[in-house]
Protein backbone atom coordinates (compact mmCIF):
# COMPACT_ATOMS: atom_id res chain seq x y z
CA UNK A 1 0.00 0.00 0.00
CA UNK A 2 1.11 3.56 -0.64
CA UNK A 3 0.95 6.35 1.96
CA UNK A 4 -2.55 7.44 0.94
CA UNK A 5 -3.84 3.89 1.32
CA UNK A 6 -2.24 3.55 4.75
CA UNK A 7 -3.87 6.82 5.82
CA UNK A 8 -7.24 5.72 4.48
CA UNK A 9 -6.92 2.40 6.33
CA UNK A 10 -6.03 4.16 9.57
CA UNK A 11 -8.95 6.56 9.14
CA UNK A 12 -11.44 3.75 8.65
CA UNK A 13 -10.21 1.99 11.79
CA UNK A 14 -10.32 5.08 13.99
CA UNK A 15 -13.52 6.42 12.41
CA UNK A 16 -15.75 3.60 13.64
CA UNK A 17 -17.43 4.97 16.83
CA UNK A 18 -17.00 1.84 18.97
CA UNK A 19 -13.32 1.52 18.10
CA UNK A 20 -12.83 5.25 18.66
CA UNK A 21 -14.37 4.93 22.15
CA UNK A 22 -12.05 2.05 22.98
CA UNK A 23 -8.97 3.89 21.76
CA UNK A 24 -9.89 7.08 23.60
CA UNK A 25 -10.40 5.18 26.87
CA UNK A 26 -6.80 3.92 26.61
CA UNK A 27 -5.29 7.32 25.91
CA UNK A 28 -3.76 7.60 29.37
CA UNK A 29 -1.52 4.59 28.78
CA UNK A 30 -3.39 2.14 30.98
CA UNK A 31 -4.36 -1.42 30.00
CA UNK A 32 -7.98 -2.59 30.11
CA UNK A 33 -9.61 -6.01 29.71
CA UNK A 34 -11.82 -6.72 26.73
CA UNK A 35 -14.94 -6.86 28.92
CA UNK A 36 -14.38 -3.32 30.19
CA UNK A 37 -13.69 -2.01 26.68
CA UNK A 38 -16.90 -3.64 25.45
CA UNK A 39 -18.83 -1.86 28.19
CA UNK A 40 -17.19 1.50 27.45
CA UNK A 41 -17.97 1.13 23.75
CA UNK A 42 -21.52 -0.11 24.48
CA UNK A 43 -21.15 -3.23 22.32
CA UNK A 44 -21.42 -6.96 22.92
CA UNK A 45 -18.30 -8.93 23.94
CA UNK A 46 -18.27 -10.67 20.54
CA UNK A 47 -18.44 -7.36 18.66
CA UNK A 48 -15.74 -5.91 20.92
CA UNK A 49 -13.53 -8.92 20.22
CA UNK A 50 -13.76 -8.30 16.47
CA UNK A 51 -12.94 -4.61 16.88
CA UNK A 52 -10.00 -5.36 19.15
CA UNK A 53 -8.60 -7.94 16.74
CA UNK A 54 -8.56 -5.33 13.95
CA UNK A 55 -6.90 -2.74 16.18
CA UNK A 56 -4.22 -5.20 17.28
CA UNK A 57 -3.53 -6.32 13.71
CA UNK A 58 -3.15 -2.69 12.63
CA UNK A 59 -0.71 -1.85 15.43
CA UNK A 60 -3.05 0.59 17.16
CA UNK A 61 -3.22 -1.71 20.17
CA UNK A 62 -1.06 -4.29 21.92
CA UNK A 63 -2.45 -7.17 23.93
CA UNK A 64 -1.04 -8.98 26.98
CA UNK A 65 -2.42 -12.23 28.35
CA UNK A 66 -2.72 -12.73 32.10
CA UNK A 67 -4.23 -16.13 32.77
CA UNK A 68 -7.58 -16.27 31.02
CA UNK A 69 -7.78 -12.52 30.63
CA UNK A 70 -6.41 -10.32 27.87
CA UNK A 71 -5.46 -6.72 28.55
CA UNK A 72 -5.28 -4.14 25.77
CA UNK A 73 -3.22 -0.94 25.65
CA UNK A 74 -2.13 1.53 22.98
CA UNK A 75 0.51 0.28 20.57
CA UNK A 76 2.96 2.99 21.60
CA UNK A 77 3.36 6.69 22.49
CA UNK A 78 3.03 7.78 18.86
CA UNK A 79 -0.43 6.21 18.70
CA UNK A 80 -1.55 8.39 21.60
CA UNK A 81 -0.05 11.51 20.04
CA UNK A 82 -1.73 10.72 16.71
CA UNK A 83 -5.13 10.26 18.36
CA UNK A 84 -4.76 13.51 20.31
CA UNK A 85 -3.73 15.37 17.16
CA UNK A 86 -6.72 14.06 15.21
CA UNK A 87 -9.08 15.00 18.01
CA UNK A 88 -7.60 18.49 18.26
CA UNK A 89 -7.62 19.03 14.49
CA UNK A 90 -11.25 18.02 14.01
CA UNK A 91 -12.79 19.35 17.21
CA UNK A 92 -13.49 22.84 15.92
CA UNK A 93 -13.44 26.21 17.64
CA UNK A 94 -12.09 26.51 21.16
CA UNK A 95 -15.33 28.15 22.33
CA UNK A 96 -17.28 24.94 21.81
CA UNK A 97 -17.57 22.36 24.64
CA UNK A 98 -14.18 20.72 25.00
CA UNK A 99 -13.24 17.08 24.58
CA UNK A 100 -11.38 17.56 27.87
CA UNK A 101 -14.75 17.19 29.60
CA UNK A 102 -14.77 13.54 28.59
CA UNK A 103 -11.20 12.82 29.69
CA UNK A 104 -9.61 11.90 33.01
CA UNK A 105 -8.85 15.12 34.95
CA UNK A 106 -5.30 14.00 35.75
CA UNK A 107 -4.60 13.75 32.00
CA UNK A 108 -6.09 17.17 31.37
CA UNK A 109 -3.92 18.73 34.09
CA UNK A 110 -0.48 17.27 33.22
CA UNK A 111 0.65 14.48 30.93
CA UNK A 112 3.45 13.57 28.57
CA UNK A 113 3.02 14.28 24.87
CA UNK A 114 5.68 12.04 23.37
CA UNK A 115 8.66 13.44 25.35
CA UNK A 116 7.44 16.88 26.44
CA UNK A 117 4.89 18.29 28.89
CA UNK A 118 1.27 18.76 27.87
CA UNK A 119 -2.01 19.60 29.55
CA UNK A 120 -2.98 22.63 31.63
CA UNK A 121 0.44 22.75 33.24
CA UNK A 122 2.33 22.52 29.95
CA UNK A 123 0.20 25.29 28.43
CA UNK A 124 0.71 27.51 31.49
CA UNK A 125 4.50 27.12 31.45
CA UNK A 126 4.67 27.92 27.73
CA UNK A 127 2.48 30.96 28.39
CA UNK A 128 4.77 32.19 31.19
CA UNK A 129 7.90 31.75 29.06
CA UNK A 130 6.29 33.69 26.25
CA UNK A 131 4.94 36.51 28.42
CA UNK A 132 8.37 36.93 30.04
CA UNK A 133 9.87 37.14 26.51
CA UNK A 134 11.98 34.05 27.20
CA UNK A 135 10.65 32.53 23.98
CA UNK A 136 9.35 34.29 20.89
CA UNK A 137 6.91 32.71 18.40
CA UNK A 138 7.61 32.85 14.68
CA UNK A 139 5.56 30.79 12.19
CA UNK A 140 4.59 28.16 14.79
CA UNK A 141 8.22 27.84 15.89
CA UNK A 142 9.73 29.30 19.05
CA UNK A 143 13.01 31.16 19.25
CA UNK A 144 14.85 31.18 22.57
CA UNK A 145 15.75 34.75 23.53
CA UNK A 146 18.89 35.83 25.40
CA UNK A 147 16.89 36.27 28.60
CA UNK A 148 15.30 32.87 28.05
CA UNK A 149 18.67 31.19 27.65
CA UNK A 150 19.92 32.79 30.87
CA UNK A 151 16.74 31.85 32.73
CA UNK A 152 16.77 28.19 31.66
CA UNK A 153 20.51 27.74 32.17
CA UNK A 154 20.16 29.17 35.68
CA UNK A 155 17.46 26.59 36.37
CA UNK A 156 19.76 23.81 35.17
CA UNK A 157 17.99 22.91 31.93
CA UNK A 158 20.47 21.20 29.57
CA UNK A 159 20.24 23.56 26.61
CA UNK A 160 23.47 22.35 25.01
CA UNK A 161 22.09 18.82 24.64
CA UNK A 162 18.77 20.16 23.32
CA UNK A 163 20.48 22.36 20.72
CA UNK A 164 22.71 19.48 19.59
CA UNK A 165 19.79 17.20 18.73
CA UNK A 166 18.86 16.71 15.08
CA UNK A 167 15.21 17.66 15.49
CA UNK A 168 13.04 20.76 15.69
CA UNK A 169 14.29 22.83 18.58
CA UNK A 170 11.02 24.39 19.81
CA UNK A 171 7.57 24.58 18.29
CA UNK A 172 3.92 25.19 19.14
CA UNK A 173 2.37 21.76 19.70
CA UNK A 174 -1.42 22.04 19.79
CA UNK A 175 -2.82 20.75 23.08
CA UNK A 176 -5.97 18.68 22.48
CA UNK A 177 -7.39 19.34 25.95
CA UNK A 178 -6.99 23.12 25.89
CA UNK A 179 -6.92 23.98 22.16
CA UNK A 180 -3.86 26.21 22.58
CA UNK A 181 -0.19 25.24 22.21
CA UNK A 182 2.22 23.80 24.73
CA UNK A 183 5.98 23.72 24.14
CA UNK A 184 7.15 20.89 21.87
CA UNK A 185 10.50 19.91 20.39
CA UNK A 186 13.94 19.41 21.91
CA UNK A 187 13.48 22.40 24.23
CA UNK A 188 10.20 21.05 25.57
CA UNK A 189 11.83 17.66 26.12
CA UNK A 190 14.79 19.25 27.93
CA UNK A 191 12.43 21.20 30.20
CA UNK A 192 10.45 18.07 31.09
CA UNK A 193 13.70 16.18 31.70
CA UNK A 194 14.74 18.95 34.10
CA UNK A 195 11.42 18.63 35.93
CA UNK A 196 11.90 14.87 36.30
CA UNK A 197 15.53 15.17 37.42
CA UNK A 198 14.64 17.70 40.09
CA UNK A 199 11.52 15.75 41.06
CA UNK A 200 9.01 18.46 40.30
CA UNK A 201 6.86 15.87 38.53
CA UNK A 202 6.45 12.14 38.92
CA UNK A 203 4.75 9.68 36.53
CA UNK A 204 1.47 8.19 37.62
CA UNK A 205 1.57 4.40 37.45
CA UNK A 206 0.46 2.85 34.14
CA UNK A 207 -0.57 6.17 32.61
CA UNK A 208 0.85 9.18 30.78
CA UNK A 209 -0.55 11.48 33.48
CA UNK A 210 1.96 13.25 35.70
CA UNK A 211 1.74 14.06 39.42
CA UNK A 212 3.04 17.33 40.83
CA UNK A 213 5.23 16.91 43.93
CA UNK A 214 5.72 19.20 46.92
CA UNK A 215 9.03 20.26 45.38
CA UNK A 216 7.13 21.00 42.19
CA UNK A 217 4.71 23.28 44.02
CA UNK A 218 7.60 25.36 45.36
CA UNK A 219 9.59 25.51 42.10
CA UNK A 220 6.60 26.45 39.95
CA UNK A 221 5.60 29.22 42.34
CA UNK A 222 9.17 30.52 42.64
CA UNK A 223 10.33 30.33 39.03
CA UNK A 224 7.13 30.48 36.97
CA UNK A 225 4.73 32.34 39.33
CA UNK A 226 2.24 29.47 39.03
CA UNK A 227 -0.05 28.77 41.99
CA UNK A 228 -1.86 25.46 42.24
CA UNK A 229 -4.45 23.99 44.56
CA UNK A 230 -3.23 21.90 47.48
CA UNK A 231 -3.80 18.66 45.59
CA UNK A 232 -1.68 19.86 42.66
CA UNK A 233 -4.44 19.10 40.18
CA UNK A 234 -5.41 22.57 38.92
CA UNK A 235 -4.01 26.07 38.57
CA UNK A 236 -5.43 28.82 40.75
CA UNK A 237 -6.59 31.85 38.80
Amino acid sequence: MNAAQFLSRAGSLVGEPSRAAMLWSLLGGEARPASELAMLANVSPQTASNHLRLLVESGFLKVDSQGRNKFYRLGGPLVGVALESLAAATHGKATRPGIAEHSAPELVFARTCYDHLAGELGVAIRDRLQKKNHIREKNSEYELTHSGEEFLRDLGVDLDAAQAKRRRFAFACLDWSHRVPHLGGALGAALLDWMFRHRLLAPRRSTRALRLTEVGHKHLAQHFALRLNREGTALLR
